[in-house]
């Protein structure tokens, strides 16, 4: 019975990949489409098979299924429990009717964790409990996150379609780690939607109906990840700061960036409530001390200033982007994550000795993602002294780091074309 819905679901998806307008493409065809979404399906599986029969637990996406059912078994029980759990605030002192049954539920203290728990308990109305439905569904969303992000780049350079494609769609630790209904892949539909409609509306109008989507994402990915909503909305910020006032766009990030720093170290010697550096002094403690691994890295603890913070800049965008090397490893895993990161250094240094963008238009759009994405491993290798913690954290930003040296290598006033309009 599981095989034959997890066939029906997929022959759904992909006849929706056949006929939505958003799906719909100029220069890719549809058939890529259904075969790119095929291929991040097999990887949600792999995904699923490796944490069932390597690690033994499952992971985090299997307890988020597996709590998710516990939420969704309170419907025949008294379906206000339901509605409750599905969509009251957690994080508090549990109400004692729902004591039992929170019990039961971990994570109810971690916003992040059981926001990615109610995205379970609501499939579970329509997956009939299957975990491989459970991968199916989530695969699709972060499916759509990627596509938006390709749609985003496809605004302003549609020359470049396939190159985007490519870059989006074919990274394999983004196909593995995003694909599932958990963390990674909600947050990679969040990020997606808001990228694109922001820059759709940039270029056009914010409509009512935008605005209302964009804070709706923007919502969804607050309460599953708000770090990286807490630094993709300066970088677009400033984006529209540099259209809006036809500003001169390397200097006028540099200098909002610089000032918000700025801002950030006068309001850590105000207050130690507000000193953010401590709190990210505390999460590298937390990850030393306590969250122990195979693939950690000598990580010293940071003190919390805003001085030692940018001394240690350097090394953790390093550690970010940079590793894990292709040598002293022994596992499979660690050996696929080091091969692409070497790939990903090797087209780094390609993409800054033969780049174009000092000639390439619309410079306020890929600087907001460089600047996102460079804050983003700022602090991924600020916090992680885990490696296989770092490639999995880093994997939603990939498909916009890699969209940024598309455009770097082979943008460039000669093939500009207008942007291309919502489909």
């Amino acid at each position: 019975m599981e095989l034959l819905v997890a066939t029906v679901y997929v022959l759904l998806f992909v006849a929706l990949l056949l006929k939505l307008p958003f799906f719909a493409d100029q220069t890719v065809q549809r058939p890529w489409w259904v075969a790119a979404f095929l291929v991040k399906l097999g990887c949600g599986f792999f995904f699923m098979l490796v944490y069932q029969y390597r690690y033994h637990e499952g992971g985090d996406a299997l307890t988020y299924f597996t709590a998710g059912k516990t939420i969704y078994d309170t419907l025949h029980l008294n379906p206000l429990y339901f509605l409750e759990l599905t969509f009251g605030a957690n994080a508090r002192k549990p109400p004692e009717h729902l004591i039992a049954i929170i019990d039961g539920i971990p994570s109810w203290n971690d916003v992040r964790s059981y926001t990615a728990i109610r995205v379970n308990a609501l499939a579970h109305l329509i997956s009939f409990h299957y975990y491989s439905v459970h991968i199916i569904l989530g695969t699709f969303l972060s499916f759509l996150g990627l596509t938006g992000i390709y749609r985003c780049f496809c605004l302003f350079f549609p020359q470049l379609r396939k190159w985007f494609f490519a870059a989006v769609f074919g990274l394999p630790s983004v196909l593995f780690w995003t694909s599932g209904l958990h963390k990674e892949g909600i947050s990679l539909l969040c990020m997606g939607m808001i990228m694109y409609l922001f820059f759709y509306a940039l270029l056009h109008k914010f409509t009512l109906k935008l605005t209302i989507s964009l804070l709706v994402w923007c919502a969804l990915l607050a309460l599953i990840r708000p770090y990286t909503l807490g630094l993709l909305l300066p970088a677009l910020a400033v984006a529209w700061v540099v259209k809006r006032f036809t500003l001169p766009a390397m200097p006028t990030f540099l200098l909002l960036y610089g000032a918000g720093y700025f801002a950030l170290s006068v309001l850590s010697l105000v207050s130690d409530k507000l000193n953010i550096f401590a709190k990210l002094a505390e999460i590298r403690y937390y990850f030393v001390m306590y969250k122990l691994g195979g693939s950690d890295i000598n990580l010293s603890l940071l003190p919390p200033t805003w001085y030692h913070t940018l001394l240690d800049m350097p090394m953790s965008l390093a550690n970010a982007l940079l590793r894990p090397e292709p040598w002293g490893n022994t596992d499979m895993m660690h050996i696929v994550a080091a091969a692409e990161t070497l790939c990903l250094t090797l087209l780094l240094l390609v993409g800054l000795l033969f780049n174009r963008l000092r000639q390439t238009p619309f410079a306020y759009f890929w600087l907001a993602c460089l600047f996102f994405i460079i804050t983003s491993l700022l602090l991924i290798g600020l916090t992680t002294d885990n490696l296989g913690a770092i490639v999995r954290y880093r994997s939603i930003l990939m498909p916009v780091w890699l969209g940024f040296w598309v455009v770097a290598a082979l943008g460039g006033k000669n093939n500009h074309e207008q942007p291309a309009k919502l489909l």
